[in-house]
């Protein structure tokens, strides 16, 4: 079995910022968000023009023009609407910036809007997208980004603060104004067509949506604590819209809950010693902000798995392990996957029976231990529930106690799908500014003490001597 990579994720020029609409700090949020449910025309005292070339139901490139660019006094402008694969897409302006802009710099933002939802409704949709100001004298010289989102209720908006010094675009010998004062904006979209499905392990069905566009492919707004074990399995009915995409970016599906912690499945392209790989990888994503990220971790044990639709055919699987967290300031993993999952000659054939009708199905079944954890020194609790991250003692003597619940079901697990050599670590903490942790072999391991002497919980005292 191969250890996954904590490294699974693909190299990017650029990347840019969520926009003031999904920041709560900022002090233009309340602006924003009242963007996102007013007129349907465009806004900001602009005289405008918008034209839309679509490219099927998933795709469309739209082209902005705003006149009188250069002597427009209003912080922001907006598009009018226009439709992208059953979503409502509209772009945002500052010609001067808006407040996380470094002076002198033009913010741009797309904005996306489910217009079947109401403003308490959840909802979310992933989109690549390229956003442009054009060079009408040489194109060559256009100023464009490249990025990927999953918009949602939460988070409607994504761009640049900074995208380009406004000092470039005004300039009139520099080729971005035609017709003395126009400015032309353009945005090229794809959206991801997409369902999913969602079981614990008791079978018990807990969130599904269809591909039709009436339903949200959202699964959970925020950790569930008792999902313990399950399986996710995600469809892509677009996929060839994406194949040149995940080249230089990635595909995301929705989250789901396991243990403490949300995750996704992240697809993208690779090329290892000269051959491209289908990548694929599992991803910690946090949706609540009000938790400290550093409580939130669980240990996993996961299947990724791209399934073959060809009846008789055999599914490809791999099998990794890992204690994921919200962020990588405990030293633990925020992704772990594969960058050579698979050969994307061998996914992509015509007769391998894994891209069917332009629809990959990618899934995920994890296990995550159930387990408790406390510090303390000189007897004294420093940590005692299950959500505990790093601790630290000014002391050299201390007490860790890890417990770990139905330890056998996770044997059993191992022996079933002839995992050997695997390892539990726990979380971190900290004895004499030393950062410290237990390490368990559910199946034993040469040079080790079979894991048959542990029982339920772990127990290990420090003595540090300085």
């Amino acid at each position: 079995m191969k250890q996954a990579s904590s490294e699974a994720v693909p190299s990017l020029s650029s990347t840019p910022l969520f926009t003031e609409a999904a920041t709560s700090s900022s002090s233009s949020a309340a602006a924003a968000d009242d963007l996102a449910v007013g007129s349907r025309d465009g806004g900001g005292g602009a005289q405008e023009t918008v034209a839309v070339d679509r490219r099927g139901e998933y795709s469309a490139v739209c082209r902005w023009t705003v006149h009188n660019f250069p002597r427009i006094k209003a912080r922001a402008l907006w598009s009018k609407y226009f439709e992208v694969g059953g979503y409502d897409c509209r772009l945002l302006i500052y010609p001067k910036g808006d407040s996380q802009a470094l002076p002198g710099y033009i913010s741009i933002y797309l904005q996306i809007m489910d217009p079947r939802g109401t403003s308490s409704s959840k909802w979310d949709c992933f989109a690549s997208y390229r956003l442009a100001i054009v060079n009408v004298a040489d194109d060559s010289k256009t100023i464009h980004r490249d990025s990927w989102h999953r918009f949602s209720s939460k988070k409607k908006s994504h761009g640049w603060c900074d995208f380009t010094p406004s000092s470039t675009v005004f300039d009139p010998k520099l080729g971005y104004l035609f017709n003395t004062d126009s400015v032309l904006i353009t945005a090229d979209i794809l959206i991801l067509n997409e369902s999913v499905n969602f079981t614990r392990d008791n079978n018990e069905l807990q969130s599904s949506s269809s591909s039709s566009s009436s339903s949200s492919s959202s699964v959970v707004a925020g950790p569930v604590s008792d999902v313990l074990s399950g399986k996710f399995t995600w469809k892509v009915h677009n996929f060839s819209l994406f194949k040149e995409m995940i080249k230089t970016q990635k595909i995301m599906s929705p989250v789901f809950p396991a243990g403490e912690c949300n995750l996704r499945i992240s697809v993208y392209q690779s090329s290892v010693n000269g051959v491209e790989y289908l990548s694929m990888c599992l991803e910690s994503k946090d949706t609540d902000k009000t938790v400290v990220l550093s409580d939130r971790s669980c240990w996993c044990l996961f299947r990724m798995s791209v399934l073959n639709q060809k009846p008789g055919s055999n599914h490809m699987h791999r099998d990794s392990y890992g204690r994921f967290a919200a962020d990588n300031k405990s030293g633990d993993n925020t992704s772990l996957g594969w960058n050579d999952y698979m050969k994307m000659s061998d996914f992509i054939g015509v007769d391998s029976g894994f891209l069917v009708d332009d629809t990959a199905v990618f899934s995920t079944s994890f296990h995550v231990i159930k387990e408790f954890s406390s510090f303390s020194k000189n007897g004294s609790v420093i940590a005692g529930r299950s959500g505990s991250g790093a601790r630290k003692s000014d002391g050299h003597i201390g007490k860790f106690t890890w417990r770990i619940e139905n330890f056998t079901r996770l044997k059993d697990l191992l022996k079933k799908r002839k995992i050997t050599g695997l390892c539990i670590k726990s979380r971190r903490f900290q004895i004499g500014n030393r950062d410290c942790r237990l390490i368990v072999y559910p199946r034993g391991v040469q040079c080790f003490c079979s894991a048959n002497l542990f029982s339920f919980s772990v127990h290990h005292f420090l003595r540090l001597i300085s």
